[in-house]
């Protein structure tokens, strides 16, 4: 999800400071980590044959390891240098497992979520270049309400799953869980453009170039987080 921690990085300024193209080639190399990563797990879990179970729980183990990884680089930001390639190898786990599981049900589909992530971040980057969306405070405040909002709630349905039930309406399929997810792809996509204002900010206020990772992380987080989104829309798109 977006960055949490400008407020914590604004401070903490060096003799070199941080670059738009420093954050740049940090969040292409995590990217790439947890695509390899990704694309390991899946082929060897389709060769091998785990099961569901098994990519479940691989897949919430490595939500759980990801949400500890990326808070700990949230509250300690001089540990993200150390915490960027185990929390990008994790994510990986997560995209991999959670692909093959769609791939299981709906094959086209991650390909096709792959393909609308990377679209969207297009779209989006070039939104913010051109200004035709501006990160305003209210801007800010909306989003991230709505991110706090949607993570209470998959925590909730987390705690559901894990007993095999599941929050009504909202994640079984149908026009309102479609809906739903509509809404939270949307939100993870703009949530980009807190990144995007984020990393400007950090340029602008001198921010110490070791902190790049942390900002790093964050646009890690938040695109596979759009990923996620996408591969549960249009899985549900599908279905109908």
């Amino acid at each position: 999800m977006a960055n949490p921690i400008l407020s914590r990085t604004t401070l903490m300024t060096g003799a070199v400071a941080m670059s738009v193209r420093g954050v740049v080639a940090k969040s292409a190399f995590l990217l790439s980590l947890a695509a390899v990563a990704g694309f390991g797990v899946f082929f060897y879990a389709l060769t091998a044959g785990l099961s569901s179970g098994i990519l479940y729980t691989m897949a919430i183990v490595a939500v759980f390891a990801g949400m500890g990884l990326g808070l700990v680089s949230s509250f300690k930001p001089h540990l993200a240098k150390t915490l960027a390639v185990p929390y990008a190898l994790t994510e990986g786990v997560l995209l991999g497992a959670f692909s093959l599981i769609m791939y299981r049900i709906y094959p086209s589909v991650p390909l096709s979520a792959l393909s609308a992530t990377f679209i969207t971040t297009a779209v989006m980057l070039t939104l913010y270049v051109t200004g035709v969306i501006k990160v305003t405070a209210k801007f800010r405040s909306i989003i991230t309400s709505a991110i706090i909002a949607i993570g209470i709630l998959y925590l909730v349905q987390l705690g559901f799953r894990l007993f095999g039930s599941s929050l009504p309406l909202l994640f079984d399929g149908g026009l309102v869980a479609i809906g739903f997810s509509v809404f939270v792809t949307l939100i993870a996509s703009f949530s980009l453009l807190l990144d995007f204002d984020n990393v400007e900010r950090g340029v602008e206020f001198g921010v110490a170039r070791e902190y790049e990772w942390v900002y790093s992380i964050g646009i890690l987080s938040t695109l596979v987080w759009m990923y996620i989104e996408f591969l549960r829309l249009i899985g549900y798109l599908q279905s109908e």
